[in-house]
């Protein structure tokens, strides 16, 4: 008997160890087409191939065998042979697994289980968009973000906003790449190396970054290797840039009748005759500004693979990209070279991961002056006479004909921008992940986020008018050295009760120090008049050198812990509580504590729930919790400083005379300073209808209390006032997030995604005598009083001015209110009626705050084709054209002038011209002339792609060979009339301050040529 049951058993082990054939076909689950150069491979063995054309494959292997199935881009999958013949598997895409987790900070869960306001952006979207940086790329494509251009100039940065403009100081939103939490922003990351970007947006979700999540978190994850084949991917486009518009100015003819016009108004006799005027030479100097043509570039290569035991992914980039202002003689050029590194490996197995990530950046930078009125660039071009020429006979940069101080544009652009920036940027983090008594998970995280930068300027001997001249040359060096660190560690315990009750425990620490130092030199009276030679050590009269430099140091220190819990993956609960301790306070109030509480219900798992209804999932959520912000501009608010700044004094005379530089009291302490905290309550709702309609609802009110303010004291204080908290400000609005997907047929693929977002902005409080932030004075031209202000009951940064009801048509209609109006001039609004218009009439004309933001994408495959357009949308808000320099009477104008009043009934809105005399203020008061409609909607990017790997089949090597086309900034719908609607800058020295346009840096068109190669 023994003998026979072992004789059995030898033939069930032949058996499974015959081998024999087994055949079958990968497909996607999305399309179900066949997948070409997926791999199969059995599992233990170095056996394996990958699929033909059409996704068939045929491989011998024996009935125990385990077959693992990996093609980039897809989940790997593992399937038993189990004496089958035919095994056909349908692999599922990863951006769709990625969809239904959510990253909420050290660590993730389902979203189906999630209860926080969160947004994601993957990175096929971030990759569509060909764009300079991965924050630009994220414009438009999540609802309740705010992200604005602050100049179109390469490198440029943005303005993040996350429901709102939270604060009168730093509104930008904590960056958290890879567990790193990362200081000045997430410009050296390569968009292609980018897996996925969660945004943050309610207390709830951004809580576990307590000290400084009040403005919400960004969390970024790069690609990271998986288990499967080793895969190549090769990025590449090419593309040329042009303005896609420019301002329409007087040509020479409509500027001499102008001129002429305007003299005569003002009392003065004309300067052109008709005669003259019919031969007047005529110049486009925007002709010259502009360079269509200029390049833009990007080549990446990205490897990825590994095994059970370790992983990798592993990059190489760069961008480039030349200006389309000042690149005509390289002063605006932005290279990059990105280098970064993922790996994992299991130590013991099931017990013990190690890893890293790692990004490296280098950076030069070159780029013209174009914020503000003082060097604007592009401001100088647009006021220059077309009767002006930019070359003498010599080939010199000419002399202005109409006035000594009126300077050559193209001289001051060439003469004025010669500067270098130069930046190595290392973030990264190795980390430990130990897992010990089966449901407990122990992490250490140890990371840097070092930036070594240089720049450079120099300023040759010139002469261009009687007020831009340099008699002397000189140039700047300066250095900056910054190291940040971040050591966190956390214990994580998951457990279940009967797969009912599930609960997700963390507890955590953080530490984190950044220390910078900086340089500065000036030397004057170089050996060699030019930029290659511009360094201190040419620099010959040392008497005029001058040295600065400094160190700033900040330490962070925190404790935390999270609670998440669902019963049944039906009822939702999560808690979170985080103590912060920061260098920027003092003792009295140097720790804050930031909880959040939030529930969730999934209706839909309830018996009542009707499971063949239009509505197949439906979750609601509810938030409310605290955030903190402790990035004030100013450093160390809470203590009694000391300054040398302007104290130097002379002691002795003649020859005895000595220079001393003293000290004094520079501001006043307070001890009790305190935190920014950000309250708010979420309320909303996620479901899906007819299985691929999802649709997402949010209401919020979020309301920050506590800005850093500086009080008033008396003058007999003999020091500058202290800083308080004093300043809350409310964001209530809603968002709507809806999308589609479907595939007709085999070969019809169709997606749509669309966002809507609300907000109201209102100013609570400011505590000062007046409860205003005033803005300052001198933005669109010298001696211009405020314009834009913070101020409680109203938006931050608002416009304030003057209304205006009209033109005076005729004598009769001038009235005592404006003395020294005359037919033709602007009647302001006397709007508290005292009989004068004066400051008091002052209001609010005008809000660059949106009402709405949106954003709509859409995407389209048939066979081996694909067509996607993303497009972004502001509506409520408005803009200052302020770019004429009115205190120059012979400015130029754009054509809008020629609808100007010249008599009765000729025009209600557009005042008449003078000429250096504006006795009633017409342009030189503040009013809601300057002010106009900034609502846009923008073709952000359209792309049409063709995988010729699906065209044929001698292109087996690859399993994508993709050629596209694509422009960005494609068309822009709006009734603004400046370059570009979309305008983040206002005013360098306040933040808040946004939507002036004073001669702006327009963002260019693009059309670009691209290739995508995987193997």
């Amino acid at each position: 008997m023994s003998l026979i049951f072992s004789v059995f058993m030898l033939n069930i082990s032949f058996a499974q160890q015959q081998s024999h054939a087994v055949s079958g076909k990968i497909t996607s689950n999305t399309d179900g087409m066949g997948i070409p150069g997926a791999s199969i491979a059995v599992e233990g063995t170095n056996k394996g191939i990958i699929t033909d054309f059409d996704g068939k494959f045929q491989i011998n292997t024996t009935n125990d065998a385990v077959l693992k199935i990996s093609f980039m881009g897809f989940k790997t999958q593992r399937v038993a042979v189990k004496n089958q013949s035919n095994i056909n598997v349908a692999l599922q895409v990863e951006s769709a697994d990625l969809k239904e987790v959510v990253v909420i900070g050290y660590g993730s869960q389902k979203k189906k289980v999630s209860t926080a306001a969160t947004s994601l952006v993957t990175g096929k979207d971030i990759q569509q968009v060909a764009s300079l940086d991965v924050v630009n790329a994220l414009q438009g494509q999540s609802s309740g973000v705010s992200i604005t251009s602050t100049s179109g100039q390469p490198g440029a940065g943005m303005v993040v906003n996350i429901r709102g403009v939270g604060t009168a100081g730093n509104s930008s939103p904590l960056y958290v790449v890879d567990g790193v939490v990362v200081d000045n922003g997430i410009g050296y990351l390569d968009p292609s190396s980018i897996e996925r970007v969660d945004i943050l947006k309610d207390a709830s979700a951004a809580s576990i970054y307590g000290a400084r999540a009040a403005n919400g978190v960004i969390l970024v994850t790069t690609k990271k290797g998986k288990d499967g084949k080793m895969s190549v991917s090769l990025n590449s486009y090419t593309g040329y840039q042009q303005i896609a518009k420019k301002l329409d100015m007087l040509n020479s003819n409509e500027y001499a009748i102008i001129m002429n016009e305007a003299r005569v108004n003002s009392g003065f006799s004309p300067l052109y005759s008709n005669s003259q005027i019919a031969t007047l030479p005529n110049h486009d100097w925007q002709n010259d500004l502009f360079n269509d043509g200029a390049l833009k570039q990007n080549h990446s290569l990205m490897i990825t693979g590994g095994d059970k035991k370790s992983t990798i992914a592993t990059g190489l980039s760069y961008y480039g990209q030349d200006g389309i202002i000042g690149s005509q003689t390289n002063q605006s050029q932005y290279d990059r070279i990105t280098f970064n590194v993922n790996t994992t490996s299991e130590v013991i197995e099931n017990h013990l991961k190690i890893g890293e990530n790692f990004s490296f950046a280098n950076i030069k930078g070159s780029g013209v002056s174009d914020q503000g009125i003082y060097n604007n660039s592009i401001r100088s071009f647009l006021n220059a006479s077309p009767l002006d020429a930019a070359y003498d006979a010599n080939g010199n940069f000419a002399h202005s004909t109409i006035a000594a101080d009126v300077s050559n544009p193209l001289g001051s652009l060439y003469y004025n921008n010669f500067k270098e920036n130069k930046i190595n940027r290392y973030v990264g983090n190795v980390f430990a992940e130990a897992k010990f008594l089966k449901n407990f998970t122990f992490k250490t995280s140890f990371g840097v986020d070092m930036t070594d930068s240089n720049y450079r300027s120099f300023a040759p001997i010139y002469s261009l008018s009687t007020f831009d001249v340099n008699p002397i040359s000189a140039v700047t060096q300066s250095s900056n050295k910054g190291l940040g660190w971040l050591w966190e560690n956390t214990l994580q315990y998951k457990a279940s009760i009967n797969d009912i009750h599930h609960f997700d425990v963390l507890l955590g620490t953080s530490a984190k120090s950044t220390n910078s130092e900086y340089m500065s030199a000036t030397g004057k009276n170089l050996t060699f008049d030019d930029f290659s030679h511009a360094y201190l050590s040419n620099a010959t009269d040392k008497t005029l050198n001058t040295v600065s430099g400094g160190s700033y140091d900040y330490r962070l220190q925190s404790y935390f812990g999270r609670l998440l819990y669902d019963y049944d993956d039906k009822y939702l609960f999560t808690a979170t509580i985080r103590r912060d301790g920061s260098s920027e306070f003092g003792a009295n109030n140097k720790y804050a504590y930031f909880p959040a509480v939030s529930g969730g219900w999934n209706v839909d798992r309830e018996n009542f729930f009707p499971k063949d209804g239009v509505v197949k999932s439906l979750k609601i959520r509810a938030s409310w919790g605290q955030n903190g912000n402790d990035q004030f501009s100013k450093r160390f608010a809470y203590m009694s400083t000391v300054s040398s700044y302007d104290k130097n004094y002379h002691f002795g005379t003649g020859d005895g005379e000595i220079l001393y530089t003293g000290s004094s009291p520079d501001a006043l302490a307070n001890p009790d300073l305190k935190w920014e905290t950000s309250e708010q309550t979420d309320l909303g709702f996620d479901a899906t209808l007819f299985s691929n309609l999802t649709l997402t609802f949010d209401y919020y009110d979020k309301t920050t209390k506590d800005w850093l303010v500086q009080a008033s004291v008396p003058e007999i204080a003999g020091a500058q006032a202290p800083y308080i908290n004093g300043g809350d400000v409310n964001n209530k609005g809603v968002e709507l997030g809806l999308g589609y997907r479907t595939n007709f047929g085999k070969d019809w693929s169709f997606s749509i995604n669309g966002n809507l977002s609300y907000n109201k902005n209102e100013v609570l409080r400011v505590a000062n005598s007046e409860g205003i932030i005033h803005g300052d004075s001198n933005l669109l031209f010298q001696g211009l009083d405020e314009m834009n202000r913070v101020e409680v009951g109203q938006p931050i940064g608002y416009f304030y001015g003057l209304k205006t009801d009209g033109i005076f048509q005729n004598q009769s209609e001038l009235t005592a209110v404006q003395p020294n109006a005359k037919p033709g001039d602007v009647r302001f609004v006397d709007l508290n009626g005292d009989g004068k218009i004066d400051q008091n009439d002052k209001t609010k004309v005008g809000d660059p705050n949106p009402d709405f933001t949106y954003g709509l994408s859409m995407e389209v495959s048939y066979k081996a084709f694909d067509f996607s357009i993303y497009t972004y949308g502001v509506s409520g808000n408005q803009n200052v054209f302020g770019v004429r320099v009115n205190e120059r009477p012979y400015s130029n104008f754009t054509t809008t002038i020629l609808d100007r009043w010249t008599t009765e009934g000729s025009s209600t809105t557009i005042p008449r011209v003078t000429y250096g005399t504006d006795a009633n203020g017409n342009y030189s008061k503040f009013s809601d002339l300057y002010v106009q409609d900034a609502s846009f909607f923008r073709i952000k990017s359209a792309t049409l792609g063709c995988d010729l790997t699906k065209l044929t089949t001698k292109l087996d090597f690859f399993t994508k060979l993709r050629l596209y086309v694509a422009a960005n900034n494609l068309f822009t719908f709006t009734k603004y009339q400046g370059m570009d609607p979309e305008i983040g800058f206002g005013n360098a020295n306040q933040s808040w301050a946004r939507g002036i346009d004073v001669g702006y840096y327009p963002q260019p068109r693009t059309y670009m040529v691209g290739l995508n190669v995987n193997f």
